[in-house]
This record gives C-alpha cells, structure tokens and sequence, in this order.
C-alpha cells in the first residue's frame, strides 16, 4: 500500500466516485470533493499526490478550479491533474491542456479501467518520496 499517495477526486457523480474508491482502496488516501470550490478548500489543508478533475460541476466548474490551481504560488500549483469529463470537444481539450494538465478522458469513451491505469502510468512517472 502506497499511504503517502493522496488522490484528490473532484467530482459530482456519486457512481465514479464509488468506483474509483473501491478501485484504489487498498492502494491510495483518497480525499474527495463535490465542485472545485470544495476541492480548492481542501488544498488549503492537503496537498494531493495527484488531482482527478471533472470539468462539469456545480458551484465551480472545473475550468475555474484548474485556473485557481495553477495560480497558485505554493506545490499545489505542480501537482498532475488528469481531467475525466463528458466534453469532449476539441476546443475544451485544447483549453485545459494549456493549463497543464497530465491527460485528458472522455468519460463515455473509457472504462473504469482505463481510468486506473491513466492513474497509475501518470504516478509511475513522478519522482519517489
């Protein structure tokens, strides 16, 4: 078990969010956020090994909160952010790759899997603690 991994999910589904619990339980510390205005509080208490982002979301989208993020001027700034939305647009892919982000997925294009191994290739390739 790899308990210095913390994986920020931002996401409203409830099903995504059961699915990656019960995906990554015995491997990661899971923190979990409703909207990117839960999530950037969160931050300000934790600083995630890597941010799973939903881009549709009540209250703050995740357009606004990746902007935030990136703004910021302490080691959340850095942290890989891997988006998992139903846009799939050219034009909202192009957006959030300009604000770094590690991937991009296409909800109704991949399988819980796919999203895992997403995971576990853009951990693989940060440095060790």
């Amino acid at each position: 078990m790899e308990s210095d991994t913390v994986i920020l999910v931002v996401e409203d589904d409830i099903i995504l969010k059961k699915l990656l619990s019960r995906a990554f339980a015995d491997q990661y510390n899971m923190l979990y956020a409703n909207n990117g205005a839960e999530a950037l509080a969160l931050l300000d208490t934790q600083t995630p090994t890597l941010i799973l982002l939903d881009l549709l979301m009540p209250d703050m989208d995740g357009f606004t909160f990746l902007e935030k993020v990136r703004a910021r001027n302490d080691a959340v700034k850095s942290t890989p952010i891997i988006v998992v939305s139903n846009l799939g647009q050219q034009k909202d892919i192009d957006r959030v790759k300009a604000l770094g982000v590690s991937a991009y997925l296409v909800k109704a294009e991949v399988s819980i899997d796919e999203i895992t191994a997403k995971i576990n290739e853009v951990l693989s390739t940060l440095p060790a603690k």
